[in-house]
């Protein structure tokens, strides 16, 4: 018995053609067709599916054939669940430091009459190393310790 994958009509919602999805899947188009007409696909290549869609592996699809792969599939989905949510959690601590570097430079403001332009320039020095120190040693740390939310849009997933 072959799968029953939702993946054509995922695509067809997002207006995608095969080449589309395949292009920013990083797979092959004959790999998608496989994929569409219900053949198995190894977790990795379902996973890059479902973050192209940005739906969980099992959203891709109705019914699965093979009762090993729903248990794989269900699973990874349980386990990505896990991850996202307490990759979610670790985030706020970003939050927490953005609000911090606001209040801290709140509270400076009074005694730093005199270097108002130096404070008024450390606003948005301060924003962009709070951004850059997030993208690439943050991100990279919480990439490393949730491995299965890379690429994941978080705050979509945890809508769903």
């Amino acid at each position: 018995m072959k799968n029953k994958t939702l993946i054509r009509e995922l695509r067809k919602q997002k207006g995608w053609t095969q080449e589309n999805l395949a292009e920013k899947c990083n797979l092959s188009v004959r790999t998608i067709q496989r994929l569409e007409s219900g053949e198995d696909g190894n977790l990795t290549t379902l996973n890059l599916v479902a973050k192209a869609f940005e739906v969980k592996i099992g959203d891709l699809f109705e019914s699965i054939g093979n009762s090993s792969k729903e248990k794989d599939i269900s699973d990874y989905s349980e386990n990505q669940s896990e991850q996202v949510e307490q990759r979610r959690m670790v985030q706020q601590l970003y939050t927490i430091v953005r609000l911090l570097f606001i209040v801290i430079m709140i509270g400076v403001a009074p005694f730093i009459q005199h270097f108002g332009l130096l404070w008024a320039i450390m606003w948005p020095i301060g924003f962009m190393l709070l951004k850059i120190i997030n993208s690439t040693w943050f991100n990279t740390l919480l990439d490393k310790k949730y491995p299965l939310t890379r690429g994941v849009n978080i705050k979509k997933y945890t809508q769903k």
